[in-house]
């Protein structure tokens, strides 16, 4: 966006008042990317100073030929909300599945398990999410609830697209075996 990087060349030339408006164009996105996994509101907005504080100190290092400022800034948020949720919940447990059980599933009872909106599936969904690392829960965020490309996750998280994508179908899988132990401890 031309109106965007002439923003940013005055900022770097002194007009560092100006970053009040550049930031504002994406404040919003970056607390609602953040608040998927810091549901804690004061955190949240915390995180999201952190970020817009990080991306003002950083943007002498921006360059447009390899992220729009928004993906960069999205990078930017990504990396402090895991930061973030990691000092704040050092005691949470993780579930780890062994790989046989991820293979044990085949992807479409996993895709049926997780497109019943049901209230008690939905519910159970949610708690299968808690159980998730913080990275995997971004992911699903970035990709399910924000509707985001592959292409820009990879760049917010530089991880390869092909990586991005199969990371996902695990997390599927990861998520259907949890409600179904879920489900069944419940019985």
């Amino acid at each position: 966006m031309q109106d965007e990087a002439l923003l940013i060349r005055r900022i770097l030339d002194g007009r560092t008042e100006l970053f009040r408006q550049l930031a504002g164009r994406y404040a919003v996105e970056v607390l609602r990317m953040v608040a998927r996994l810091i549901p804690s509101q004061e955190e949240a907005e915390e995180a999201t100073q952190d970020t817009l504080l990080e991306a003002f100190q950083s943007l002498a290092r921006y360059d447009s030929r390899q992220a729009s400022f928004k993906t960069w800034l999205m990078r930017i948020a990504y990396y402090t909300a895991l930061k973030h949720y990691r000092k704040r919940h050092q005691s949470v447990t993780i579930v780890e599945m062994e790989q046989q059980w991820l293979n044990s599933i085949p992807d479409n009872e996993a895709d049926a398990l997780l497109d019943d909106t049901s209230a008690d599936r939905v519910e159970l969904m949610e708690r299968a999410i808690d159980t998730l690392k913080p990275d995997d829960q971004m992911l699903l965020s970035l990709y399910y609830f924000d509707n985001r490309p592959i292409r820009e996750i990879s760049s917010i998280t530089e991880h390869e697209e092909s990586y991005l994508r199969s990371r996902l179908q695990w997390i599927r899988k990861k998520l259907a075996i949890t409600i179904k132990t879920l489900e069944s401890n419940e019985k």
